[in-house]
């Protein structure tokens, strides 16, 4: 299995020293060397990305991957979450809060969750943003004729209430412990009233091909769509009118360079200041780590790389059954892979909740691990009743082979960790087909979620994001058009007990034992296979001042602080 992953840095380096030498696919920067403009240029920071913002919004219903961190330049909340994971205003006043009175726990059971937006707060065309906009999301949010996520909490939801321009109220049937989160990237930015009205009221078959979603985006954030070239490069404005001040930074290009290898090219070239989304993997970041002089590579947990089982209409049936996945699991060598695949920068991960996320601490003594054990592994598989024939494979009492299918996303380390398992696999006598989802179906949502078997692709770390993959409310399916979080669609009526009690407890003591109770459920069963936290790696160039990358989970903006960031001269 080592021969098959690893990846020598000789390679890496001639690979990305052959990339420098041919003519690279790098951002316009103009005629003009950076370091030969004049000062009165104007300041630009190019950040690399692996491919366009399919939209600026990311609760559109798509699916083909993108660089988060489009959509947080262009658009913010009321609230988005720090580099701590901590929620901090920004186009309200303050936080809600059981101490000021703007977050209320009613006796009848209900609660109240107020806002109250900052005066100054404008969308990038200067129209005032105001609780008609927020009011007007929610309507949308919640019209199942929109293609917009339906998300579990909004059953939650009562009404919303505006009862002047810069004060909106939620009124909750029930609590939900992270009420604070709501319109912001994490649970539903809020849309321009003034520009979607009209195509949500009289015309929702054409709602997700305006144009709005692209090059006309109109959002909040410290920067504005300025130029949208499809395959090339989208180049952004510092929006003047953003709520936390005009950004230092005049302009900021995105420059889509879909090759990994001409991305560390261009960031070695001196092309390319930033990249902070896919692209860069461990045997890159070491590369530059060890070669680059002019910038600095920051490392941070993300989510995990894990193996969804299918539930509905699996092939072969057998693997819902709990034994058989928990062979498969001991059969992994986890701790190769991840000293193979990310250089044991992150550990094996027995649960998807990131050791970064401040529950950890809380549920740690109730996951349920399983080891490295490929005796016993066999042994279950044998118990189940299958034996190896004359060539090795696993074989049924009815002489049939016991053949699985492994889909994976089109990433490297995912590519690279379904040939690791499936390798891993093959030694317990399974057969095992890898198949890459290519990328013409990346949006056929029928597609991603019928998988016949295994699918192998990244997981949140964090529990509210994280326990979509679940609950059998979030089950994709064709009468909700594919719509949910829950890949697998598994099912389990103890565990949506716990899942739903989880987020109505306020309290932290009942709550933690609350996430006890799922995580022992989930760890036990393991409906997903969890593979190994998966690392993600910031380049930032030297030049580039003031920049801060998060180091909690996938809820924090990688720029965050974006009206902050200034260039050296």
């Amino acid at each position: 299995m080592t021969t098959l992953l690893r990846q020598p840095l000789a390679i890496a380096l001639s690979l990305v020293l052959a990339a420098c030498a041919a003519p690279a696919q790098t951002p316009s920067t103009g005629d003009v060397p950076r370091e030969q403009q004049p000062p009165s240029a104007p300041k630009r920071v190019v950040i690399a990305a692996q491919g366009d913002a399919q939209v600026f919004y990311f609760d559109m219903q798509v699916t083909l991957p993108s660089d988060d961190h489009l959509e947080e330049l262009v658009n913010r909340g009321l609230s988005e979450a720090d580099p701590t994971g901590v929620f901090r205003p920004v186009m309200a006043e303050t936080m809600p809060s059981i101490d000021a009175g703007s977050w209320k726990l009613l006796a009848d059971g209900r609660m109240e969750t107020t806002w109250r937006i900052k005066p100054n707060a404008r969308w990038q065309d200067g129209a005032p943003y105001t609780s008609a906009d927020v009011a007007f999301t929610m309507k949308a949010a919640m019209d199942p004729e929109l293609p917009l996520r339906q998300r579990p909490v909004y059953a939650s939801i009562d009404r919303v209430e505006a009862p002047d321009p810069l004060t909106v109220t939620v009124i909750w049937s029930r609590p939900f412990i992270d009420a604070d989160s709501f319109f912001s990237r994490e649970l539903v930015l809020p849309l321009p009233r003034h520009l979607l009205e009209k195509a949500v009221t009289e015309d929702k078959a054409s709602f997700a091909n305006l144009p709005y979603w692209t090059d006309e985006f109109i959002g909040t954030g410290p920067f504005r769509v300025r130029e949208f070239e499809a395959g090339s490069r989208i180049v952004l404005q510092a929006n003047d009118l953003y709520v936390l001040g005009r950004p230092n930074v005049d302009e900021i290009e995105i420059a889509i360079i879909p090759d990994p290898n001409a991305q560390m090219a261009a960031v070695l070239a001196g092309t390319v200041d930033l990249v902070l989304g896919r692209g860069v993997n461990a045997d890159r970041a070491s590369v530059l780590e060890e070669q680059w002089k002019e910038g600095r590579v920051d490392t941070r947990i993300s989510g995990s790389t894990v193996i969804y089982t299918q539930f509905m209409g699996a092939s072969p049936a057998g693997v819902t059954d709990v034994q058989f996945r928990r062979a498969l699991l001991m059969g992994i060598d986890r701790q190769q892979i991840a000293d193979v695949l990310v250089e044991g920068r992150t550990p094996v991960a027995h649960m998807f909740i990131g050791p970064n996320e401040p529950e950890y601490k809380d549920i740690e003594n109730a996951v349920v691990r399983y080891d490295y054990d490929p005796r016993r592994a066999a042994q279950l598989i044998e118990g189940l009743g299958h034996r190896k024939g004359p060539d090795g494979l696993l074989r049924d009492g009815a002489n049939q082979r016991l053949a699985i299918e492994v889909r994976s996303d089109p990433g490297e380390t995912e590519q690279k960790s379904s040939l690791a398992v499936a390798d891993a696999w093959r030694q317990l006598g399974v057969d095992v087909d890898t198949v890459v989802i290519p990328t013409q179906r990346a949006r056929d949502l029928e597609y991603l979620f019928t998988y016949p078997a295994f699918q192998l692709r990244g997981h949140s770390s964090r529990i509210r994001s994280g326990f979509l993959n679940y609950s059998s409310k979030e089950s994709p399916l064709p009468e909700n058009r594919w719509a949910g979080g829950n890949r697998g669609r598994y099912s389990n009526p103890e565990l949506d007990v716990a899942i739903d009690r989880y987020f109505v407890t306020i309290p932290r003591t009942e709550r933690t034992q609350v996430l006890q109770t799922a995580v022992r459920i989930i760890s036990d069963q393991i409906p997903v296979l969890t593979l190994f936290y998966t690392p993600q790696f910031a380049v930032i160039a030297n030049r580039v001042e003031n920049m801060q990358p998060s180091k909690a989970s996938g809820t924090s903006s990688k720029t965050w602080d974006a009206q902050a960031w200034d260039v050296r001269r």
